[in-house]
């Protein structure tokens, strides 16, 4: 697994780092959430140094005066006083040195799967020697699959030191090249997801999702209607899907909510969908 390739400025904007690095404005954005990056930190700056200048002139000025003089709120007068005036310095927040305390759900849904997950679908069907991969995430499943012999193109939106970086539906992928085993994270656009898996497939896509997603009027019609899936493996019990891949932290299978099913797709199948149940083999 390569190290990131991001190099972040915080002097510059978002899309400048961006551009610079040679990633995507939501690679640079998720890189500032993941590092737990201050993006507001120039305008506290920019506030103390107000402060300061204004004091400069008037250093037997109040926080009202100040307040009024630099159009801040006395609030935010009284939480960079002490700054100011060198009592203590401004922290910068450039790494995860505080944990939040709200648990917010990962940009672009990095749900990882267990290893063992993956083992278990190379085990029940056959590929070809050509997998695309093309929600790599951190790369738990594209390993897998070179442990089995095979080659992997690995891809992903957001660079997160695996692959290489490109959005699904603006890449343009080699047709009739590779069959695709993965796990999407856009659970809202699966009929057309699902429908470019299908035809960029050589012969077979392999997707592991909620078994929820078997229901839906819309889904039905703008998908499971014209493009049935050839077999649904369906878990017996719930496996072991853990954010941002950390299977340390969520190593009890039970702790998922939902249960999940391998969906297999095969080129130019107009049969009815075969029902199977499967035990995670782990």
């Amino acid at each position: 697994m390569r190290k990131s390739k991001i190099k972040y400025n915080p002097k510059l904007s978002v899309a400048e780092n961006a551009e610079i690095n040679g990633v995507s404005i939501e690679g640079i954005r998720y890189y500032i959430k993941s590092k737990g990056i201050d993006r507001q930190y120039e305008r506290k700056v920019n506030i103390v140094n107000e402060i300061r200048k204004y004091l400069k002139d008037h250093p037997d000025a109040t926080k009202d005066a100040v307040s009024n003089s630099t159009g801040y709120s006395i609030n935010t007068i009284r939480e960079y006083w002490d700054i100011a005036i060198g009592r203590k310095g401004l922290p910068q927040n450039t790494g995860r040195k505080k944990k939040p305390t709200i648990d917010i759900r990962e940009l672009h849904d990095f749900y990882a799967t267990h290893p063992s997950t993956t083992r278990d679908i190379l085990k029940l069907e056959t590929f070809g020697e050509e997998i695309l991969e093309p929600f790599c995430g951190s790369g738990t499943m594209a390993e897998v699959i070179k442990e089995s012999g095979r080659k992997v193109k690995a891809y992903d939106i957001i660079d997160r030191g695996y692959g290489e970086v490109g959005d699904f539906f603006e890449v343009n992928f080699e047709e009739n090249k590779y069959d695709i085993i993965t796990n999407p994270p856009y659970y809202k656009e699966l009929p057309s997801l699902i429908q470019r898996c299908i035809k960029l497939a050589k012969h077979k896509v392999a997707i592991i999702m909620p078994l929820r997603y078997l229901t839906g009027k819309a889904r039905f019609s703008d998908l499971y209607e014209p493009f049935p899936p050839s077999r649904v493996y369906v878990y017996q019990e719930r496996i072991s899907v853990a954010k941002n891949a950390d299977f340390q932290k969520y190593n009890d299978a039970g702790s998922n909510l939902e249960i999940y099913a391998w969906y297999i797709w095969e080129k130019g199948f107009k049969g009815k969908t075969e029902l199977k149940w499967l035990l995670n083999g782990d």
